[in-house]
């Protein structure tokens, strides 16, 4: 996860440039100069998975969807 760049174009541009491991590790400041914030770890449910994404960024949670979707699982 990425903080929100100043310049999508810029973010862009410097991205397609490292490799995940130069961020991984910080290699020459590449975690630091693209705003990187931490690794999203993907589960094997991605209900579950998107819930805690979203709740990690703030977004409000509809929980009756959320219910609903964990009464059929």
């Amino acid at each position: 996860m990425f903080a929100k760049p100043r310049s999508m174009d810029n973010f862009l541009a410097l991205y397609t440039k490292i490799t995940k491991d130069d961020i991984r590790r910080n290699r020459n400041n590449a975690a630091e100069r693209l705003g990187f914030l931490g690794r999203v770890i993907h589960g094997t449910n991605p209900k579950a998975w998107l819930k805690e994404v979203r709740q990690r960024i703030g977004e409000r949670i509809d929980f009756a969807s959320t219910m609903a979707e964990c009464i059929t699982n």
